[in-house]
């Protein structure tokens, strides 16, 4: 937590010396989800956090599914516990690490020690308070906060009391304290708003906010949304309510089958190219697939925690179908890329039916830069694809959430659509199409006969 701190302070130096500090108006943070970001009494980090890629907490997610406590839950928050939850890590820490948990005075998440070390306040932003605690609610008059009803329901009452009170992004959280603003040459007193966290930030930065748009952010993890206009308790992803809109609310649903894919197999495939992070180079080489498209499949699921895979028992990996002699790494790696696109697609047709029809999905993150992903992604999802002309999605969305927190405007929605401007657009190949949704079907058959088979052993 400590190195968070002094990478956030060293980015905000660099930004600063970049600008002109004497128009900078607010500070706008904002941050990975889920994870348990510990504090003592002092607020001092009470341990190491554990962020949303920590797989450890799965056992206590087993538990749980087997003991139907998760739709139980999910009437409060819309969203199933996953491994990555505060919920499941606080449970598992309780057990593996008591004595942590007794030193721990405040839970928060990434942003909001982040928040901290800026304004000396905390608090937590309700977009990660809700889908993990519960969404807040107004009867009589009153907000009412269910987060007892879902803790008692997991056996976790002793948590409440760790849980900052949950406030909307568009309130500041505290302004810049006076020895931050020292260190990064500006006025003390500037507002600082923290949250939502990265993945509803992005969904606005890419301008993705009418029902028939979906969004996809290709970082880490891969991550598929679209807005839905009720609150309805589902298996499939996280709900969070937008910013400004109760009434509408985000479906995503995170993955494994991320960059972590494409990195992990350029370094094994590509580590004697004298520029293996040339993307552009090593994608010059995969436009057209060898022997035709799915001839070579590739199953995305490099990290077997159960939030980040397809929710099959037991450990479940990575791997290539249909590998021949005749097949050179640079099959193997537009494989690679397909997979992603189809696995994708695979979830955009489970959030499909959830409102309106799907139309055009914008990409953001890391793999949102790549030509070939959104080409591919269009043939396999059936679906125009937006390449937005925006390399910081997230951070763009918390900068439209905090002008219209300081009254510079009044929509978030309407900013999305006037500061976002696509960079290209991709349309789905005809001839593509029907052969990408053979080999969704063909994976939809072979993941229910692994699942199966795992339920026989």
């Amino acid at each position: 937590m400590d190195a968070l701190a002094a990478a956030t302070l060293a980015t905000l130096q660099a930004c600063c010396a970049a600008t002109d500090t004497d128009a900078l108006t607010a500070i706008a943070v904002t941050a990975q989800g889920d994870g348990v970001w510990p504090l003592d009494r002092a607020h001092r980090p009470a341990g190491p956090a554990l962020i949303w890629r920590d797989g450890r907490s799965d056992a206590v997610l087993r538990q749980w599914r087997r003991e139907g406590r998760l739709p139980a839950v999910a009437r409060f928050t819309g969203t199933y516990p996953t491994s990555a939850h505060q919920t499941t890590q606080s449970a598992w820490l309780n057990i593996h690490a008591p004595e942590r948990m007794r030193a721990t005075h405040k839970i928060v998440f990434a942003e909001d020690w982040i928040g901290y070390l800026l304004t000396g306040n905390l608090g937590v932003c309700t977009a990660n308070y809700e889908h993990t605690y519960g969404h807040c609610q107004r009867q009589h008059g009153r907000t009412t906060q269910p987060a007892a009803d879902v803790l008692h329901l997991l056996d976790l009452a002793w948590l409440e009391p760790l849980l900052p009170e949950p406030s909307s992004p568009l309130r500041a959280r505290g302004v810049l304290q006076r020895t931050i603003a020292s260190q990064l040459g500006v006025t003390p007193g500037i507002p600082v708003f923290v949250g939502p966290f990265d993945v509803l930030t992005a969904a606005l930065g890419v301008g993705a906010i009418h029902l028939a748009q979906a969004s996809s952010i290709w970082g880490t993890a891969a991550i598929h949304q679209r807005w839905v206009s009720a609150f309805t308790p589902s298996e499939i992803g996280y709900l969070v309510s937008h910013p400004q809109a109760p009434d509408r609310w985000l479906r995503f649903v995170a993955t494994s089958a991320g960059m972590v894919n494409l990195d992990y197999w350029r370094n094994l495939l590509f580590s004697d190219s004298p520029s293996p992070a040339d993307w552009t180079t090593i994608e010059a080489q995969l436009t057209h697939p060898a022997n035709g498209v799915g001839a070579l499949l590739y199953l995305p699921y490099l990290t077997a925690a159960d939030e980040r895979s397809e929710p099959i028992a037991g450990v479940f990996g990575a791997g290539f179908l249909g590998v021949q002699e005749h097949h050179q790494r640079h099959d193997f790696l537009r494989a690679v890329y397909e997979g992603l696109a189809v696995q994708a697609a695979r979830i955009f047709r489970r959030l499909d039916p959830l409102d309106c029809p799907l139309q055009e999905v914008r990409v953001a993150g890391g793999g949102g830069q790549s030509a070939l992903l959104a080409r591919l992604l269009a043939s396999a999802a059936n679906l125009r694809v937006v390449r937005p002309d925006a390399t910081e999605a997230s951070l763009l969305g918390a900068a439209m959430v905090a002008l219209v927190g300081l009254g510079y405007a009044d929509s978030i929605d309407q900013l999305a659509q006037t500061m976002v401007q696509p960079q290209a657009v991709y349309d789905p190949d005809p001839q593509a199409v029907p052969l990408y949704q053979e080999t969704a079907a063909l994976i939809d058959a072979l993941l229910a006969q692994l699942a199966n088979r795992q339920r026989i052993t």
